[in-house]
This record gives structure tokens, C-alpha cells and sequence, in this order.
């Protein structure tokens, strides 16, 4: 039986015991008689264009409940016609109260469909189920990591409108925060080039074809011509379907109009975790796309193997020795293992400075606390690079271990 007050889903329990929610067909119906939301400071030539285009919001979700709330709010919130939008959340097997909290949201708004039968899917393969429920002319993925602006579909539906026809998915830069302290200096960490290298996160360009966006919106036709996103990569997923769709001939555009917030990881031990994931996924998406190889990648198992091989080598020639040898890879060990830190310290000061001079550095207020001094910022954005190359050399270094995946 669901829940009183539920009317708008129906609940019931599938033989294992976990929970389902998801639309019944007469509601279905009545979605497309009587969505109607209030829309503002909208221009008219984007009124004309909404009109024309419908979206499918898709959301997958693992153990987000400090999160999802935030989301779904900020979704079903969008200045974009509300009739024009579907939204679209498939949890992955959460353990919290995920599904609860969105329950309560489709409780409320007929738009949003949950998809919560208990299984455990991984990010892919659940944006693929709401893909394939779903059948809208665009298909926007949002992270329930983050949130979008109000303005988030109508400024991409606008990218799209204004550029060529070959554009198939357009998407903004995230913008960083951190609702605990660490997390803020994460935000930080991760818009710096020390931090992640090429990547867009520490882009400047406002506008510019790119080679992949974090939360694209996707024109459907393009999605089903490349064959959607591979269930295989755990983590890099968008990022492997950008590369396909630019391999079929289509671009992907970066605006910075197109705003969407993301959620830092709150600790070390968590960023760490999430870059050990990326790392990983990066050698199974370059063994899957030689093409998208950069030397970037490299970087952070570069260094720390020839860290370890420096004291293999100082080990190995001290106890045949070989005393000028062993002096010579103390001395590279020693400088290696200082510089690391002097120009994570170094970096980590000229972000904090420059973040600072623009303005209050997003997040740097958590809740109940106070803003950090400088020298505790920099040390906690020091800290994060730490955590973001070792995640991601030792992930590299244990993704090279996997088998390698057999296609066809």
C-alpha cells in the first residue's frame, strides 16, 4: 500500500522486498493535461523556440540523500515550460533515504518519475533505463551531485537552437563548492591546472567547441545513433559518449551560460576514493579509445613511479655498494618527495589569492562554522591536491592490473 497522501505514484514491494515507485498510466495522462508552471523573464525569441523542443531530465542515484533533495528542487524548479519537461531518476540500489526523498518529490509533481526496484545498477546502465522509459526530443543528464540553475534548460535549448546542426550536446562548466571545509578547498582544487591539468574544469572560455561537458544536454537522435552510454565505464561515462559522438561526426559546446552547481567531496578520504575511480575508468576508456590518450593522464602514475623507482634504485646500489649510485638517487628521491609538496603549497597559494580577489571563494562558509584564514585554506587546497593525484595515480596503476574488456 503507498504511503498516505501519495497519490501522485503508486508503491508497492517487489518479491526481494525493496521498493518500487513509478507512474501509473492514467497519470501519465493527466501530466500532458494539466503540467502548467509559471515561466519568467523569458525572451521571446527563446519562448518561441521551447515550444518546439521537449526534454527528459535523467538522474541516477546511489546513497545521494544529503544531496537529491537539492536537486530534484532545483529540476523540477526550472523556468523552462514545465509541460515541455519530464524528469527521470533511476536509483541504483541506494541504501539510505534516496528513494524516500524522491518519493516525496513525485509525490508533489507529476513530472518526475522514480525508478527504485532495488537492483544495483551502476551509473550508466541507469541512465540508459531512463533513457530508454523516456522519449523526448533532448535529453539533459543532471547529477545528483549537484544542481542546476533555474535557467539551466532554457540556456542550453538556446545553445543548441543558436549553433550548428552537427552540435549534439551542449553543457556549462561546472561551478565548484564544498559544504564542509575540506570540501570547500576541494571546489577550489579542482578549477586549478595544478589539480587536474587540460581538464575544462580549469578552463577559462566562455564558449568553445570542446571535447566533453560534465551534465550535457543531447539531442535523442545523436544519443540512439552512437548507442547511448557504455554500462561498462563505470566512471568517465560521459566522457567516452562524447568521444564516440565527436567520432561520428558530431560537436560538443562548452557555454558557460548554461549553469550547473556541483558538490565537492566533503573529506580527503572521499576525493581520494573518487579519483581512484577516475583513474581507473581512464584506462579502460583509452583502452577502449586509444585516440583519447593524453599525457595529462599519465602524470600523477608517472610521478609516483619514479618516485618508487628512486628508492628501489638508492635500496639496490647501497646494498651492492654502489655508493656514488646510491647518492645520486637519494638526492632525485629527496628532491622529487620535496618538490611535490613546495609546488602543491605554491599552487594552492596562488588559487587561494586569486579566488579571494574575485570575490568570497564559493563554499568557504560552512554551515555553523566560519570562513577559513588564508593559511588554513591553502593548507586544506594543498592537502586536496594530494588527494586527487594519489587517488588517481594508484587507480591508474590498478586499472592497468583489469583485464582488459573483450568487444563485439
Amino acid at each position: 500500500m503507498p504511503p498516505a497522501g501519495q497519490r501522485d505514484i503508486t508503491v508497492w514491494n517487489t518479491p526481494d522486498g525493496n521498493t518500487l515507485a513509478r507512474r501509473t498510466a492514467d497519470q501519465e495522462t493527466a501530466d500532458q493535461e494539466t503540467a502548467n508552471r509559471e515561466e519568467t523573464d523569458r525572451e521571446t525569441t527563446d519562448q518561441e523556440m521551447t515550444e518546439r523542443e521537449t526534454i527528459d531530465v535523467i538522474i541516477s542515484t546511489y546513497d545521494e540523500e544529503r544531496y537529491v533533495g537539492c536537486c530534484l528542487d532545483a529540476v523540477l524548479a526550472q523556468d523552462y515550460p514545465a509541460e515541455l519537461v519530464r524528469v527521470w531518476l533511476v536509483d541504483g540500489g541506494s541504501r539510505d533515504r534516496t528513494v524516500a526523498i524522491a518519493a516525496e518529490r513525485a509525490a508533489t509533481d507529476r513530472r518526475l518519475s522514480v525508478i527504485a526496484d532495488g537492483r544495483r545498477r551502476n551509473l550508466p546502465a541507469a541512465l540508459n533505463l531512463a533513457i530508454s522509459l523516456s522519449g523526448n526530443g533532448l535529453v539533459a543528464k543532471v547529477d545528483a551531485h549537484g544542481y542546476p540553475e533555474r535557467d539551466f534548460l532554457r540556456r542550453a535549448v538556446a545553445v543548441l537552437r543558436d549553433g550548428p546542426p552537427d552540435v549534439a550536446c551542449v553543457g556549462g562548466r561546472p561551478r565548484q563548492h564544498g559544504d564542509t571545509r575540506f570540501g570547500a578547498a576541494a571546489a577550489l582544487a579542482r578549477t586549478c591546472r595544478f589539480g587536474v591539468g587540460g581538464s575544462e574544469y580549469a578552463g577559462r572560455a566562455e564558449h568553445a567547441f570542446v571535447d566533453t561537458v560534465q551534465c550535457g544536454i543531447y539531442r535523442r537522435a545523436a544519443l540512439e545513433r552512437v548507442g547511448l552510454f557504455d554500462p561498462d565505464m563505470v566512471c568517465g561515462e560521459d566522457e567516452e559518449l562524447n568521444w564516440r559522438l565527436r567520432r561520428a561526426g558530431y560537436r560538443i559546446v562548452l557555454d558557460t551560460s548554461i549553469g550547473f552547481h556541483y558538490l565537492a567531496r566533503p573529506s580527503w578520504r572521499a576525493a581520494f576514493g573518487q579519483y581512484y575511480g577516475y583513474g581507473r575508468a581512464r584506462v579502460r576508456v583509452c583502452r577502449a579509445h586509444h585516440g583519447m590518450l593524453r599525457p595529462r593522464h599519465l602524470a600523477p602514475a608517472s610521478f609516483l613511479l619514479a618516485l618508487v623507482g628512486l628508492a628501489g634504485a638508492s635500496v639496490f646500489a647501497s646494498r651492492t655498494h654502489r655508493a656514488v649510485l646510491a647518492a645520486r638517487a637519494r638526492t632525485a628521491l629527496t628532491v622529487g618527495a620535496l618538490a611535490y609538496p613546495a609546488a602543491a603549497s605554491l599552487s594552492a597559494a596562488t588559487a587561494v589569492r586569486r579566488a579571494r580577489r574575485g570575490g568570497p571563494v564559493p563554499g568557504m562558509t560552512v554551515a555553523g562554522g566560519h570562513p577559513d584564514g588564508f593559511p588554513a585554506m591553502t593548507a586544506r587546497v594543498a592537502a586536496c591536491f594530494g588527494a586527487l593525484h594519489a587517488g588517481y595515480a594508484l587507480g591508474t596503476l590498478r586499472g592497468l592490473l583489469d583485464r582488459p574488456r573483450r568487444h563485439g
